[in-house]
């Protein structure tokens, strides 16, 4: 059967003039359109095997090449074919903002994941075992094998799936998107049904190009989301995206900027040039210099009347938003140049944290129109202190929050790469704890960690990160990861208990982990309670392998009998050495100190490095490792796991 490829090449035009157009209409931002573009690409890989697959190939004269071609280009068609219903499912997902929360459900993720992995059974069998879905005969024409209607059976299934999705998600969507997403149903199964009854005409593919372009036109619309002046998302598109993280319940933060000035300003310029000036503004914001802004960082939203917000999306350290918001203030502070005019901008920027902090976008709304009023115009606000009463709830609640959070097992670990100058790679991580409550969102570890230890909640709290670290050593191969060891903070009163060293001894051997792989992390001010038992229980442990690191150097009382006492390896120097690495008194502190310390025979780890002139100073003072947000975020298991596989290099 020679089938007829034209509406495979029209399909083939439509997806290049769409993947054109998202970058010429500037659709490259968020996770809607990051969904759309890998359909579109998927599309274009399905659409090119279907076409491959059919007479085009008319021009190759072996047939067992032509065979060849024609199979390969098959197997994958009918892979990428059925995986489209998947995307789109995602896609509604992400349109909806209910994907999110969806995808914690192990029932929803099994009926989406089973059928598609079940019809790539059916390929493979089909390629090595039997032609049971298709195959080409020894003249080179395609023929259906005898279960080929399994496979239809599941692109069924998909529809329906998608469908039964679509309806109740509907409640999200406007009624004009709605319907416009509605007709991939009745597109799709014209197309199927055409191709099934004559195979020779290849329409599904086409079905999806006329359908992909109504999504790119109707639902999706840029225009409609973009101010036109200064190319900052609008008020519009605000509204429309934080309700779904409000749904999803994903963890993000928002700056806020506020022009306090504005109206006078408005009326001096007139609003020609009060535009120009919003432009301005909104290149600033984008312009920041940033190690982690590209990543992390939405497009700035220009909500009108001087009022600009900037969405950074995952969980991040509030102290990094703290530092990016101090740059945006600073860029835009004080006196600026335009239309020929020297204008004094009087900025007020805060820092809120969603869902933890505002937790319904009427209330998140109410307050970046406020919040102004209720902050200095000298340094940047950050709402747990603008509005302490949360604060001081979540505080005041804590000993509960805690533990509900050992109830539910909402402990979670993270881990942050660390740099090693030496080898130029990632050669360690520490491993640090979170807490995501049900009611309060994420709960710093800087309010949970000292009441947990003063209600002994610590002992439960910090055998969970011993075990979770040690299960994930042994599940790994650090060798192929490039990992020497991963870092444990270990609390004052871990260290103070009489039974520590039987409990790690007892964690590392159930998980069958070798005690070079752990290295654990006691602060300075730790060690101020020079104990007999703390001090024989660091001892006793690094009798049996383990190493030690004296954490947050430079915040306590520096003793350096204690560093002779205790058998620290590395010493980790505190944020505010950092912090203060510019000042040229503060300068010959941090150099004496490096020096001192590698006199003594120990290596020196960096913390809170943000920024490329932090980090290449320091390594001209011979530090060992570098760890901060310059290199690497904090990150879920996962994330860290891809990281190190992308950042990987051989080992030397």
């Amino acid at each position: 059967m020679e089938r007829i490829p034209y509406y495979d090449f029209s399909a083939f035009m439509i997806i290049l003039v769409l993947l054109f157009a998202m970058f010429f209409r500037r659709m490259i931002h968020g996770r809607v359109n990051h969904t759309y573009l890998v359909l579109l690409i998927v599309l274009l890989a399905t659409t090119v095997c279907d076409a491959l697959s059919t007479s085009a190939l008319s021009m190759i004269g072996d047939p067992d090449t032509k065979v060849g071609i024609r199979s390969i280009a098959s197997f994958v068609y009918f892979a990428l074919r059925i995986a489209l219903g998947p995307i789109y499912i995602i896609f509604i997902g992400h349109l909806t903002g209910t994907w999110h929360k969806c995808r914690t459900y192990v029932s929803f993720m099994t009926l989406f994941l089973v059928p598609y992995f079940l019809c790539l059974m059916l390929l493979v069998i089909n390629s090595f075992i039997k032609p049971i879905i298709f195959y080409y005969t020894p003249e080179g024409y395609y023929a259906r094998g005898d279960l080929i209607i399994l496979y239809y059976i599941i692109g069924i299934y998909y529809m329906i799936f998608s469908f039964v999705y679509l309806m109740w998600s509907k409640k999200y969507l406007g009624s004009t998107k709605f319907y416009t997403l509605l007709t991939l149903f009745p597109l799709t199964i014209i197309a199927m049904v055409i191709q099934y009854l004559k195979p020779v005409y290849l329409l599904e593919m086409f079905g999806y190009a006329i359908f992909s372009m109504l999504i790119s036109n109707i639902v999706l619309r840029p225009e409609e989301y973009l101010d036109p002046i200064t190319k900052a998302r609008s008020y519009l598109s605000f509204k429309n995206d934080l309700p779904k993280f409000y749904r999803s319940g994903v963890h993000a933060s928002l700056i806020l900027i506020k022009i306090k000035n504005f109206d006078g300003l408005m009326t001096l310029l007139g609003s020609e040039k009060t535009m120009r000036l919003e432009q301005e503004v909104v290149n600033v914001i984008q312009n920041v210099e940033s190690p982690l802004k590209r990543s992390i960082f939405h497009p700035v939203y220009n909500m009108r009347n001087g009022l600009f917000i900037v969405l950074a999306d995952g969980v991040q350290r509030e102290e990094f938003i703290y530092s990016e918001s101090r740059r945006i203030f600073s860029r835009l502070q004080g006196t600026h140049h335009s239309s020929h005019l020297d204008l004094d901008l009087d900025i007020s920027v805060c820092t809120i944290r969603i869902p933890e902090d505002i937790d319904n976008y009427k209330e998140l709304i109410s307050f970046a129109n406020t919040f102004h009023q209720i902050t200095s115009d000298t340094e940047v606000a950050v709402f747990s202190r603008v509005a302490p009463e949360k604060q001081f709830q979540m505080k005041n609640n804590i000993d509960e929050i805690i533990t509900r959070g050992i109830v539910n097992k909402s402990f979670v670990m993270y881990y942050q790469p660390i740099y090693s100058v030496k080898e130029r790679r990632f050669t360690s991580a520490e491993a640090l704890i979170r807490l995501f409550d049900e009611k309060n969102g994420m709960v710093s570890p800087a309010i949970f960690i000292p009441s947990a230890e003063k209600s002994g909640a610590i002992h439960q709290i910090g055998e969970f990160v011993v075990q979770d670290v040690c299960r994930f050593i042994s599940k790994q191969n650090m060798v192929v990861l490039g990992l020497n060891y991963v870092e444990i903070n270990l609390s004052v009163v871990q260290c103070m208990r009489n039974n520590t060293v039987d409990k790690i001894e007892s964690l590392l051997t159930d998980n069958h982990v070798d005690p070079k792989y752990v290295n654990f992390e006691i602060t300075e001010t730790a060690t101020e309670f020079v104990h007999e038992t703390l001090r024989s229980n660091v001892l006793a442990l690094h009798d049996h392998g383990l190493e030690f690191s004296l954490d947050d150097y430079g915040t306590g009382y520096s003793n350096l009998q204690r560093m002779v006492d205790f058998p620290f390896k590395l010493i980790k120097l505190d944020k505010s050495f950092v912090d203060q690495w510019e000042d040229p008194r503060m300068r010959t502190v941090i150099q004496n100190t490096i020096r001192m310390l590698k006199d003594i025979g120990k290596e020196i780890v960096v913390e809170g490095v943000e920024t490329k002139e932090e980090a290449e100073w320091f390594v001209e003072q011979k530090c060992d490792y570098i760890q901060g947000y310059y290199y690497a975020k904090p990150m879920p298991e996962e994330e860290f796991l891809a990281f190190l596989k992308k950042h990987r290099l051989p080992i030397s």
